[in-house]
């Protein structure tokens, strides 16, 4: 055995355990990745190879334990956030990469401080990857230079039993807990003879040949039954009624915390790696769904030239109107490349071109843009409508991977900015490709809805205002309601709607609108996404809440496209009023809702009352007083300063150890550094050195008073050794022989330092009893805590 001193100069290396040890850990990795909790998962398995490679070479390497920490922690910071930064796919530029990845774990981890769900895996995935370079980078250090097997393969152990319940399968993968469990008990073997091995060579014991053999040989039928033994040992006790309420009473408080623990990460498992698209292929009208106060992204828009522009952040488009639901039949599909869009737009009149920065703060599927799209920054999948005249109209964008909470994109869009009287000379020489689609209206569509849309566009000559009377007629006739009864199935929707029901919702009133519209020979679509929702003014961006999920009619207008009106109630008025600077028009032109107050407080941590809704984005804040992009450098910027410190720190520590005097503890030689340099070291210092330069066994002696501490009880000034000794006996009954040969050695130690020099063997001593009296303390501790679980015995009533 080597001595205490000696432990950390020595290094020990043997090829089939560092093999083996290799096997184990990544079959724990690959464990893991088998749940298939969420994407990405496989870049477990590469962290923990490389983290049980560099703890094997850290561990064969001179550096202090403390240097090796740093030299692990550095290298895992690199490798994981490469891995994770891989994650999202070709075409992004590393520091936006870098940015989107702190931003996504600033999102989730202020959910996860808010206590609400976090939704994004990037969380889980730092997480495990953090946890596995760990415990694989201190499996292979402890190998090489403790040559220690227990403590090389127990924590990932308990880690990967912790995977193995909760994950659904346990049949098909229990194998996996097997293998690890036969590959531990395989290490366990070899190092155990290896040690054996050094002691009979070194009191020249006989060794037969093939001895090594014999070992593994017998390690594996042992192994086996043991594994065997413990798959069949809950089946026989289900035979077994004494067995069985044996089994139960053992295992009823851990599967207690496993309840416990589960409630805690319920929300997680349940939405990790889940991402929904509000809108589908087909979208019904619905009966509509309780809104929520949940942030969905924020948008940092420019500032608007003229009160006529409202945004709306629109997802996709819809062309046909089955009479039941909508449906939408893009003639492409193109892969777009932002550096190589590869799409001809039409070229309209009354369009205002800008760009926009959107940051998603839950998970997106779907590029959500103002108005006509015509560029995004980054790569996806657009759905087009081509027009003869080589064309195109997009859709949608959906992404290549969902954007996570965090991320950022920039889209490049043509907003409307015309006015009242452009749109009143526009005639109804629409082209033929517009009308075959945006006219077509199915059977269903009754007589006096017809009759309506005649009856309320009659004083008008033109579409314009045809549209703004149709808007207006919904606007006053329809209340709003977030939820309506089960339409009859005997009934057209729409005609239900307008005479009967005369309630509803977004998807209610742009559907209607559509349907009067199309009637009147007026091409019309639906757009869905969201609306503007509120202005932040201290950031000047936009804050989207799930409750601003909207939709919404385009009418087409030759020239000029497809123009957004507003015939939903809950909405503010939309007034085209192009021309008029946003300043002069208060109120009307911004899109924010006029009802159903928001709980900002909660949310956004603004104090009620902050946020103004009626007011312009320019009138809130000024352009040149914008708060400007928030930018994630700073973080990149704190990683570096980190990685300098730790490498001064290095260099320093190089400088301070000694050859000559290897025992010598840090803290002792830092302050006689500055002592001699004329320095006077701070007082924390000077402490850490002078417990630094007390003997093993006085430093031993203070796990008494550690562990009086952690029972509740700690130890007075005024009680000497023996009484302390005497306290925590009480209190950890089992400890009686480590106390007392920690005292014995603390004793003797005081009496050798009076008389000369304490021997060795005392420190082994002191040491072996420290160790044994911790792991007992924490022992009592657990059961103390586990104790609470158990059913009290039953006593026999007195007869």
């Amino acid at each position: 055995m080597l001595n205490p001193e000696q432990e950390n100069l020595e290094r020990w290396w043997d090829l089939p355990a560092a093999l083996i040890l290799v096997v184990a850990v990544f079959l724990a990795a690959v464990r893991l990745n088998a749940t298939n909790w969420t994407d990405e998962l496989a870049m477990v398995q590469t962290v923990t190879l490389f983290a049980v490679l560099t703890g094997l070479a850290l561990g064969q390497s001179n550096f202090s334990s403390r240097t090796a920490t740093w030299f692990s922690a550095a290298y895992a910071a690199f490798t994981i956030t490469w891995l994770l930064g891989l994650t999202f796919g070709d075409g992004v530029l590393w520091p936006e990469r870098l940015a989107s990845l702190f931003g996504r774990l600033s999102i989730s981890l202020q959910n996860l401080v808010r206590r609400r769900a976090v939704t994004d895996p990037i969380m889980f995935l730092t997480l495990m990857n953090m946890m596995f370079w760990i415990l694989s980078a201190h499996a292979g250090y402890t190998l090489t230079r403790h040559a220690n097997a227990w403590r090389a393969t127990l924590p990932l152990g308990i880690s990967l039993f912790i995977i193995h319940i909760h994950d659904p399968y346990w049949g098909s993968r229990s194998w996996f807990l097997a293998g690890y469990i036969f590959l531990a008990l395989l290490l366990l073997s070899r190092i155990n003879f290896l040690q054996k091995r050094q002691t009979w060579r070194e009191t020249r014991t006989h060794m037969p040949p093939f001895i090594g053999l014999d070992f593994l040989r017998i390690t594996m039928v042992v192994g086996g039954l043991l594994i065997l033994f413990a798959w069949t040992a809950p089946a026989m006790a289900a035979n077994f009624p004494p067995a069985q309420a044996a089994w139960q009473q053992v295992s009823r408080p851990w599967y207690e915390a496993r309840a416990r623990m589960s409630n805690a990460f319920a929300s997680l498992r349940a939405t990790v790696g889940v991402v929904q698209d509000y809108y589908g292929d087909v979208l019904p009208l619905g009966r509509g769904n309780t809104l929520t106060d949940v942030v969905l992204f924020s948008v940092e828009a420019p500032p608007r030239p003229s009160s006529g522009v409202r945004y709306y952040w629109r997802g996709r488009t819809y062309d046909t109107w089955s009479g039941t639901g909508w449906e939408n039949t893009p003639t492409e599909v193109k892969t777009f490349r932002p550096d190589a869009p590869d799409l001809i737009l039409p070229n309209l009149l009354g369009r205002w071109e800008s760009s926009f920065i959107f940051t998603a703060l839950t998970s997106m599927p779907t590029y959500y843009t103002p108005a006509q799209p015509q560029w995004v920054s980054r790569p996806g999948t657009a759905y087009l409508t081509a027009y003869p005249d080589g064309t195109v109209d997009i859709n949608r964008i959906t992404l290549s991977t969902s954007l996570r909470p965090g991320e950022q994109y920039t889209a490049a869009a043509s907003v409307s900015n015309v006015t009242e009287a452009e749109l009143r000379a526009t005639g109804t020489d629409y082209p033929s490709f517009i009308t075959d689609t945006y006219l077509a209206l199915p059977p269903s569509i009754t007589r006096r809805t017809r009759d309506l849309a005649a009856e309320i566009a009659a004083p008008y000559d033109n579409p314009y205002d045809q549209v703004e009377a149709v808007t207006q007629w919904l606007r006053e006739n329809i209340t709003y309601q977030d939820t309506v009864p089960v339409p009859p199935q005997s009934r057209d929707i729409v005609d239900w709607l307008l005479f009967d029901l005369k309630q509803g919702f977004c998807n209610y009133y742009a559907t209607a609108e559509i349907v009067l519209l199309r009637s009147l020979g007026i091409p019309a679509r639906l757009a869905v996404g969201y609306a503007q929702g509120e202005l932040d003014p201290q950031t000047g961006q936009f804050i989207v809440r799930q409750r601003d999920a909207h939709a919404w009619p385009e009418v087409y207008f030759q020239g000029y496209g497809w123009i957004e009106f507003e015939p939903t109630l809950n909405q503010r008025p939309l007034r085209r009023l192009a021309g008029v600077p946003a300043e002069e028009t208060a109120g009307g032109a911004d899109g924010d809702r006029a009802v159903d107050t928001l709980d900002r407080e909660a949310l956004l941590g603004f104090e009620e009352g902050s946020l103004d809704t009626g007011l312009t984005p320019d009138e809130n804040v000024a352009p040149e007083e914008a708060s400007p992009p928030t930018s994630n450098w700073g973080w990149l910027a704190t990683g570096g300063l980190l990685v300098l410190i730790g490498g001064v720190y290095t260099w320093y520590r190089g400088r301070l150890f000694d050859p000559a005097d290897p025992l010598t503890p840090v803290s002792v030689r830092l302050e006689q550094r500055m002592h001699r340099s004329g320095l006077a070291a701070p007082n924390f210092l000077v402490r850490m050195a002078s417990r630094a330069g007390l003997p093993i066994e006085a430093r031993a002696y203070e796990q008494i008073n550690r562990s009086l501490r952690w029972m509740g009880n700690p130890a007075r000034a005024c009680e000497t050794p023996a009484e302390r000794g005497r306290t925590l006996h009480t209190l950890v009954p089992e400890a009686g022989d480590s106390i007392l040969d920690l005292l014995s050695a603390y004793h003797r130690t005081i009496y050798f330092l009076q008389n000369g020099a304490s021997p060795v063997e005392n420190r082994t001593e002191a040491i072996r009893a420290s160790r044994a009296l911790r792991n007992q303390t924490l022992r009592a501790i657990f059961n103390r805590y586990f104790a609470r679980f158990q059913e009290p015995e039953r006593r026999k009533p007195i007869v």
